[in-house]
């Protein structure tokens, strides 16, 4: 392939520097201890916040909430199928099972994922300038399904279909190695013009759009607090205004880091330096874990409607055995002992 410039770094090189960088400087072993102990934990937690958001109705009705469970959905099924995959291969170094459909499966569900979160976050941030200061307008089912309804689906349809040309093509059928995470991707530089794309809009921009508005948002909601404080209103904004803002907090620390690092890679700034080469690959295995701990940050955002829920089993099994404490349960062997003693 030719370079356009000395300088800048070409792309195929850069998939293939990123995909085993993480295995340089993040050893498999520690990856698979890490991945066997949040796993499970993030799809219990995943489950958890996407069943109440699903089946309570005054949940599922929110506008805010409708983009954190797709979000949702996209974060399942990377803990579904990307992390077993990966904890395998870390275990045993090799893919198993060793199949064309298993490697395109893993490809195309686990960059959906990672994707997802990206794109998503970067749409909820906006989303909720929307939401806060011109919820009149969204009272028109006509502007809600523009505004509202149509951006979700055009983006889960772009997800879908930008993810397929990249990963389900027939450069990537006939591209594999099986002792690498992906089953080696660098397929995605069969048009390059995809790799570009998705490494500039998809990350760096959907980074960038995430972070400004939620610090424009995070700023305007702190401004307006000084006129509505302690009103229903103020209660109102600042729940809308943390759910975003925990999450956009989560995307700076795990995901802007590579997003960074992955720019200047592809501009060929930095490269070679050893330095760099470790912040590379631990920024990527931060991605990695992103779309993992994504349902916690959503817990947490939820936390004033979903902790009490969290919390209602163990209260109920605390109050049973304070009231046993309290008053112990009499056998009727000792009862009968009672009464004949009278």
């Amino acid at each position: 392939m030719m370079r356009t410039t000395n300088t800048t770094m070409d792309t195929d090189d850069l998939i293939m520097s990123l995909i085993h960088a993480v295995h340089d400087y993040v050893p498999s072993q520690a990856q698979y201890i890490i991945l066997l102990f949040i796993i499970p934990l993030a799809i219990a937690c995943n489950i958890f916040v996407l069943y109440h958001l699903l089946v309570d109705k005054n949940l599922r009705k929110e506008l805010h909430n409708h983009v954190i469970i797709v979000i949702l959905f996209a974060t399942l099924e990377f803990n579904l199928i990307h992390a077993p995959f990966s904890i395998n291969l870390f275990r045993t170094g090799s893919v198993w099972p060793r199949s064309i459909i298993a490697c395109s499966i893993w490809r195309f569900t686990a960059y959906l994922g990672c994707n997802a979160n990206d794109v998503l976050l970067a749409w909820a941030a906006v989303e909720r300038h929307i939401l806060i200061y011109h919820s009149n307008m969204l009272r028109i089912s006509r502007n809600r399904f523009l505004f509202h309804y149509l951006p979700i689906i055009l983006l889960v349809i772009y997800l879908f279909g930008f993810n397929a040309a990249c990963f389900l093509t027939p450069a990537c059928f006939a591209n594999y190695n099986f002792n690498v995470v992906f089953c080696d991707a660098t397929c995605l530089n069969s048009v390059p013009f995809m790799a570009s794309w998705y490494l500039m809009v998809n990350q760096l921009v959907a980074a960038t759009l995430a972070i400004i508005f939620s610090l424009i948002l995070w700023v305007r909601v702190i401004v307006k607090r000084k006129r509505s404080k302690g009103s229903i209103e103020w209660r109102r904004l600042h729940k809308l205004t943390m759910q975003v803002v925990v999450i956009t907090i989560l995307f700076i620390i795990l995901e802007m880091p590579y997003a960074i690092t992955c720019t200047l890679a592809y501009t060929g700034y930095f490269t070679g330096s050893i330095i760099f080469d470790y912040s590379n690959s631990i920024s990527l295995f931060f991605c990695y874990i992103m779309p993992i701990i994504m349902p916690f940050a959503c817990f947490l955002g939820l936390s004033n409607e979903l902790l009490p829920r969290f919390l209602k089993p163990f209260n109920k099994f605390l109050n049973h055995n304070e009231q046993n404490r309290i008053n112990p349960t009499i056998s009727p062997t000792v009862m009968n002992l009672e009464t004949r003693v009278k």
